[in-house]
């Protein structure tokens, strides 16, 4: 198909259409990779993996496969059906760098809220006739944690660097484009309302984490980047907010890792502040967003409406 050739569709056609590329590429490609692997690892990789097991580095190949499927080629290839210039579609602007350290102050400023709520979050309990349900969370929960853990769990300068590349680089370039990109303006278009649609778009992206104990702190993230993008009218400020939010937690890690070894980094509870505190971070990350809306008032292009 020629660049643009679905740009008449009706928004919410290009919605489901996004949708269906994500589906079709993530089965596609994520298969095509176990494939072109099998000569290296041999059939055992495959074997250990549908048994739920399986080697650091072969795990590690299949989540940046599965980023690049999942996220990065449905966008690129929904942006050039849907418009004759992608990258103008994908909101690939151009930006100041003065907004890009603001961007970045914006996701550290609200991290103490993001740690209460996430506190706030891990506590929540269901009713007993959900018990099933809520153990299957805790299950996913502790499941997805164990796997990051040993990604992560490395002093080999190399090993850090490649998890650099496959916890904050790619994510923050595929997650972005799938969500803040071509997700969330098609919503705006749909719902022409922006609020509506930063607010759905950061309920999909909490949800297709599949980590539903921190589902409040990743929804309050996903918010706090739909609005940057709003109202920078660049999809690099999100990029540069996402990425930096993943740095600061891989550096955490390390720091949790190696000067207090007897503590867990990922438990919810090791650093919450108080609420006062949280508040405060709030109020703080919102200013930041105050200015974004400030500058976007004196000639910024915002998506439209």
């Amino acid at each position: 198909m020629r660049k643009g050739s679905l740009a008449q569709l009706h928004p919410f056609l290009q919605l489901i259409f996004v949708l269906c590329l994500v589906i079709v590429s993530s089965l596609l490609i994520t298969a095509l990779g176990i494939a072109a692997a099998i000569p290296f690892t041999g059939l055992e990789a495959l074997t250990d993996l549908m048994q739920g097991s399986g080697s650091i580095a072969f795990l590690k190949y299949l989540q940046v496969v599965q980023s690049i499927a999942v996220f990065i080629v449905p966008a690129a290839l929904a942006a050039w059906l849907f418009s004759e210039k992608p990258a103008q579609w994908l909101w690939f602007t151009g930006t100041k760098s003065t907004w890009v350290i603001i961007a970045m102050l914006a996701i550290l400023a609200i991290q103490p809220f993001v740690s209460w709520i996430g506190m706030v979050n891990a506590q929540i309990s269901l009713p007993d006739y959900l018990a099933p349900l809520y153990n299957w969370m805790h299950q996913t929960e502790a499941s997805a944690n164990k796997i990051i853990f040993q990604f992560l769990d490395t002093k080999h300068l190399p090993t850090i660097l490649f998890n650099v590349f496959m916890i904050a680089i790619l994510p923050a370039l595929g997650e972005e484009m799938l969500f803040r990109g071509a997700l969330q303006p098609l919503l705006q278009k749909i719902f022409k309302n922006h609020h509506a649609a930063i607010w759905i778009t950061a309920f999909l992206f909490s949800a297709i984490h599949m980590q539903f104990l921190t589902f409040a702190p990743r929804f309050v993230l996903g918010a706090l980047l739909g609005y940057l993008l709003v109202y920078g009218g660049s999809i690099w400020y999100p990029i540069a907010a996402h990425f930096f939010n993943n740095l600061s937690s891989l550096m955490v890690f390390h720091y949790y890792r190696y000067s207090k070894p007897d503590i867990d980094p990922f438990d919810p509870g090791i650093a919450t502040p108080a609420l006062s505190v949280a508040l405060l971070s709030l109020v703080v990350a919102v200013g930041f967003i105050y200015l974004f809306w400030k500058w976007s008032r004196k000639g910024r292009k915002l998506l439209p409406s």
